[in-house]
């Protein structure tokens, strides 16, 4: 190819990508000036969203996002596109390889963003009937650009959602196989016969999962999610991982089968969980009223029931999960989430702890337990582990650290990032001159108590030979040169 259609083929590609950056600036403004009613505020930049520069720069000049941009104008065909294009929830594209090509989930998270969403529609996004891509969209932008202080609020009746989703493309794919073997058995009741059926055994991720994981962790299938303050994290931590112990439980019981018959029976006395705003969630005495086995709005069966008990302590009925409930006289697990009044070294007081709902947790009679200290406790095994496993990493090639350097100040730069490519700056630019007299100011202080290196000393500072030495070396060459020749 001659030099002048390099140019042509260079110049084209600028072009296109100056027209993708308009376009995305074009749909920016269109949501800043959306003045629909009870539209939701977004955290933080609202061109960025949080996203990761690179996955945002994919994002703008992908062609797919781009027609977005052209034929979604509203929220309505928006969900439609989810419905019919969304196969699953990764940032990337399967069939991108190693070109890291934006989803078409990401494409239309961030069309979403650009659109802005009323409250009505994201209740409608978060309990929609025919897809769960669709639910998934929606837990996506409340975790990128939602108020942190409304975020629990949202995502805690959804907490132990049963409907299955595929998030990843493998995911759906063994998806498909299953229901194609369901299939084929119900036409063929042969088929399958003597092969494995750990697929067919094999549970799907469900709603309620995914929604503990995406706001438990901070890292999703190769992108980085934004932090939360840290008192609002931990708080949703916490809540999060009383969930998860929830959630342990009721698969505990639904394995034992003398537990459910008794949880079963109308009269039963059992011990449950419970706690309003004056009094923290702890285990009381309660009595079976009612086993709930279908959902009350969608008339749908449960695949864990729910259960109606009266506390006789307060003489008040509720509704508890399955997890929630314990037999009489085993071992009860506490709930406590801390010790009430400032923590000095946590940086909240009691208007912080999660005490307030009554599934957050909020002390227990035993106050010995502290899930605050269990959520600190994972945080510094995955910035552990997380230690271990960048000693095995292969260090960013040249080109990756090329292709970085532009969007350090650039639309999405965050703290987390400048602090990663600061890091990275670091390695390549070498030691710098305050280091390297840090550095032997060390190695002076910590001679005295290590014994010193034997380290031979430079070919000039070696001792000179006496005028004796240089005269029987010149005898022994000559002996030598006399016998050999």
């Amino acid at each position: 190819m001659s030099r002048s259609a390099l140019w042509r083929q260079e110049g084209v590609k600028k072009e296109r990508e100056r027209q993708a950056e308009e376009l995305f600036e074009l749909a920016v403004e269109e949501g800043r000036n959306n003045r629909a009613r009870n539209v939701m505020p977004l955290w933080g930049p609202d061109d960025s969203f949080h996203l990761n520069p690179m996955l945002l720069q994919n994002l703008i000049r992908s062609s797919y996002f781009q027609k977005c941009c052209r034929d979604l104008t509203d929220w309505s065909a928006l969900v439609d596109e989810v419905y019919y294009q969304v196969q699953h929830v990764e940032p990337f594209s399967a069939a991108s390889g190693n070109n890291r090509d934006p989803s078409a989930a990401f494409c239309l998270l961030l069309r979403l963003m650009t659109l802005r969403c009323t409250t009505h529609q994201m209740k409608m996004l978060l309990d929609h009937p025919d897809s769960p891509y669709i639910r998934a969209i929606g837990f996506l932008y409340l975790r990128f650009v939602g108020d942190p202080k409304d975020v629990y609020q949202w995502i805690e009746p959804y907490l132990y959602d049963e409907e299955p989703i595929a998030v990843t493309v493998n995911a759906q794919k063994k998806q498909k196989g299953s229901e194609y073997q369901q299939q084929q058995q119900q036409s063929h009741p042969s088929y399958g016969r003597g092969r494995s059926s750990a697929s067919s055994h094999s549970e799907p991720e469900t709603i309620g999962e995914y929604v503990r994981k995406l706001f438990s962790e901070r890292e999703y299938y190769g992108t980085m999610l934004p932090r939360l303050p840290v008192h609002i994290e931990r708080d949703i931590q916490v809540k999060l991982l009383l969930a998860e112990k929830i959630q342990r439980r009721a698969q505990k019981h639904l394995a034992d089968r003398d537990t459910m018959n008794e949880f079963q029976r109308i009269g039963a006395h059992v011990m449950a969980l419970y706690g309003d705003d004056e009094n923290p969630v702890t285990w009381y005495e309660a009595v079976v009223d009612r086993v709930v086995t279908r959902n009350e709005e969608t008339g749908r069966a449960l695949k864990v029931p729910k259960f109606i008990v009266t506390f006789p302590e307060y003489g008040n009925t509720e509704t508890v999960l399955l997890g929630e409930m314990e037999r009489r006289g085993v071992p009860l697990e506490p709930v406590s989430t801390g010790p009430v009044g400032r923590g000095s070294d946590r940086g909240y007081d009691d208007r912080d702890v999660v005490g307030r709902d009554r599934r957050g947790g909020g002390g227990g009679r035993g106050g010995g337990y502290d899930l605050y200290d269990e959520v600190r406790k994972r945080e510094q095994e995955k910035v552990t582990a997380r230690g271990r496993n960048a000693v095995a990493q292969r260090p960013l090639t040249a080109k990756a650290s090329l292709a970085a350097a532009p969007l350090r100040k650039g639309r999405g730069y965050n703290d987390d990032d400048g602090d990663k490519y600061r890091r990275h700056d670091r390695r390549l630019e070498g030691p710098s001159t305050d280091k390297t007299a840090t550095t032997t100011s060390n190695r002076t202080s910590s001679s005295s108590s290590s014994p010193p290196r034997t380290v031979p000393p430079p070919v000039e500072q070696q001792k000179k030979r006496s005028a004796e030495e240089i005269a029987m070396i010149q005898e022994k060459k000559r002996k030598l040169m006399a016998k050999y020749g």
